[in-house]
């Protein structure tokens, strides 16, 4: 098992050495919205995002995230003062198109819409009120839902922009729609391509 590990690592180094500017790091920061705003606080998220030429004006990307949202503010859950507080580990994979706002040049900018998935893991920290006698503890859970990416990036160079987006998420086999779901969030930070 090991040595199939290391043989897929590196001919995923010797292939993304051939690449040639086709794959890159992103580096967010993350602020929850909707419902995910009334459960976590700020995080921050890193991407490998691989490019694809789509034909011009458009540009393909595949992103791989993984990210963390720190825990919220305790929320009453009971009517004998239990409290929950919630951090979440995230991963989702998406595939992005990059229309350019104009004619494609180094500089520039470009409207992202993405589809994908998204898959996170809820660390529930369960307290009691001083006195009730009920001890404290930790439940882990994990959910995966729908992802939606909606945003704008500027290209100060080839290299170089700066992303704003959106991600909605949506629960599979709910009556929800992309705001309700809990991994909804925006994201503000800086593509670096290799």
């Amino acid at each position: 098992m090991r040595k199939m590990l290391v043989f897929m690592l590196l001919g995923t180094g010797l292939w993304a050495q051939d690449l040639g500017g086709h794959f890159g790091l992103n580096l967010y920061a993350t602020n929850p919205s909707d419902t995910a705003g009334k459960l976590y606080d700020n995080g921050w998220k890193v991407a490998i995002p691989f490019y694809f030429r789509v034909g011009n004006p458009v540009e393909g990307r595949l992103r791989i995230e993984f990210g963390k949202f720190n825990q919220g503010r305790p929320q009453i859950v009971a009517s004998s003062g239990e409290t929950e507080q919630m951090n979440a580990t995230t991963r989702l994979v998406g595939y992005d198109w990059l229309i350019s706002l104009g004619q494609r040049r180094e500089t520039g900018a470009d409207l992202i819409l993405g589809i994908g998935g998204a898959r996170w893991y809820r660390d529930i920290t369960h307290a009691f009120p001083n006195g009730s006698g009920q001890p404290s503890y930790l439940e882990t859970d994990e959910k995966a839902a729908f992802a939606a990416t909606l945003g704008f990036r500027f290209r100060f160079t080839r290299n170089l922009a700066l992303e704003l987006h959106q991600v909605f998420t949506s629960l599979p086999g709910s009556d929800r729609d992309f705001k309700d779901a809990e991994l909804s969030h925006t994201a503000l930070g800086l593509a670096l391509r290799m």
